[in-house]
């Protein structure tokens, strides 16, 4: 799964650079370590927020209704995840941002692959 971040960040950057993109890994612990290896690359590139697609004034009041801290960081980035474990309200907050196009990139766990509309995104 290590090696699958960087061939994974790539194809976001060549095939939808401003698209929704959707990446599915095997566990919700899988989530989080690639999102954050997403965004080790986009910091080695110097562009931290590539994926965010809102001012960060307009997508605080959203923030501040996130229970899970380590979601709250990646959001102000343009990356979210998304797995069963998730308090319900952050699955929505999450899922409206993504839907909307506030954030670029969300990784999702297979077990809730059902649980949103991928309507236009590029899945990985």
């Amino acid at each position: 799964m290590i090696a699958m971040a960087k061939p994974a960040y790539l194809a976001i950057r060549e095939y939808s650079p401003s698209k929704p993109v959707v990446v599915f890994v095997p566990s919700r612990r899988q989530c989080r370590l690639t999102v954050d290896d997403i965004l080790t690359h986009c910091f080695a590139d110097d562009n931290s927020s590539l994926f965010l697609n809102i001012e960060l004034e307009d997508l605080q009041p959203h923030l501040d209704h996130i229970t899970d801290k380590g979601l709250v960081e990646t959001l102000t980035h343009g990356v979210g995840y998304y797995h069963e474990a998730l308090d319900k309200q952050d699955k929505r907050i999450v899922q409206r941002l993504f839907e909307s196009g506030a954030i670029q990139v969300l990784v999702a766990s297979k077990v809730v692959a059902r649980s949103f509309r991928l309507k236009d995104s590029l899945l990985i």
